[in-house]
């Protein structure tokens, strides 16, 4: 069985990492985050073990769904990074374009 201060410790590491995954997505530096995030699942799952009590069940609970958001969040910035940019087409060209095939009509 587990000490309560190792427990504290746990999560206090678990609480910083989500602070670095916060500060790294906004910062768009997917990869940082990517890695935060996967330590952070990883000292989720020691901190699961330690459990021992009603209110290490909630705390467990909470950290685990905050993960599950910024989870969530590294995916949806990843999945824009991944979109190929769009073409963008001038507008003025296909007005140009318009005016001659008119004229030469």
């Amino acid at each position: 069985m587990t000490s309560v201060e190792e427990f504290i410790e746990a999560r206090n590491s678990i609480e910083s990492l989500a602070k670095q995954i916060i500060l790294c997505a906004g910062r768009h530096a997917l990869q940082d985050s990517r890695t935060h995030l996967d330590e952070a699942a990883r000292q989720l799952e020691v901190l699961k073990s330690m459990v021992a009590n009603d209110v290490q069940v909630v705390v467990a609970g909470r950290l685990s769904r905050q993960l599950a958001v910024l989870e969530n969040e590294v995916q949806t910035m990843a999945a824009k990074a991944a979109k190929v940019p769009v073409k963008r087409v001038s507008t003025r060209k296909k007005t140009v374009k318009a005016e001659k095939a008119e004229k030469a009509v």
